[in-house]
């Protein structure tokens, strides 16, 4: 008569399907192990080296009033761009942690806009990455004749009415935008930068 144990598969046959069925969990479980630790890394960074947030509130980075609001009718149209910072607005923490989260806003014509820039833009006042794409040099400079963002370093100039797509220069890329809208006169990130920051390694 046939026992129980007579029906179970060759001792062979079962490591190899045992074999199989750890090689289909593990990966699934390398996963969901995954996950919790890019949340924790996100969770464990200083909030003021963390990108800008969606409600975060533009402040002026430099001068006698840093740290303060950046209010859109302080912006003229045409005029120099003032370097900004995001801040929490929940916990009043200023993300200057990281030279990376810069950006230097302006006001320009809504009708001079692209398509893609007026979706980023709030009442015509834009805000782009300070870091040059090139090589990581501060894109401070203006030109007021043909009001263009210019990285002082190897002269790249920015067309911020278009997506500050690159005219001249050797910077490989535009740069990144920051999605701004408007409330209470202030200026406030509605979603994070459009693309990477940085710059190009030689």
């Amino acid at each position: 008569m046939a026992t129980v144990d007579d029906k179970s598969p060759p001792p062979e046959k079962l490591h190899a399907k045992q074999g199989s069925t750890r090689r289909a969990v593990l990966p699934a479980v390398a996963l969901a192990l995954s996950a919790p630790m890019r949340c924790l890394a996100q969770a464990g960074a200083k909030p003021e080296k963390l990108r800008p947030q969606p409600g975060d509130r533009l402040v002026f980075a430099f001068g006698p009033r840093e740290g303060e609001p950046l209010q859109s009718e302080e912006l003229t149209l045409g005029a120099a761009p003032v370097a900004a910072l995001p801040k929490d607005p929940d916990t009043g923490v200023v993300r200057n942690g990281s030279r990376l989260n810069r950006v230097m806003v302006m006001r320009l014509d809504p009708a001079t806009l692209s398509e893609k820039t007026a979706r980023g833009a709030a009442d015509g006042i834009v805000a782009y990455s300070a870091i040059c794409p090139h090589t990581g040099c501060d894109v401070e400079g203006w030109n007021e004749e043909t009001h263009r963002l210019v990285c002082p370093c190897h002269e790249s100039e920015f067309e911020v009415s278009d997506g500050a797509r690159v005219l001249t220069g050797p910077a490989p890329k535009p740069l990144a935008m920051l999605p701004l809208e408007i409330a209470d006169g202030e200026l406030h990130v509605a979603r994070g930068f459009t693309r990477k920051i940085g710059f190009q390694r030689q």
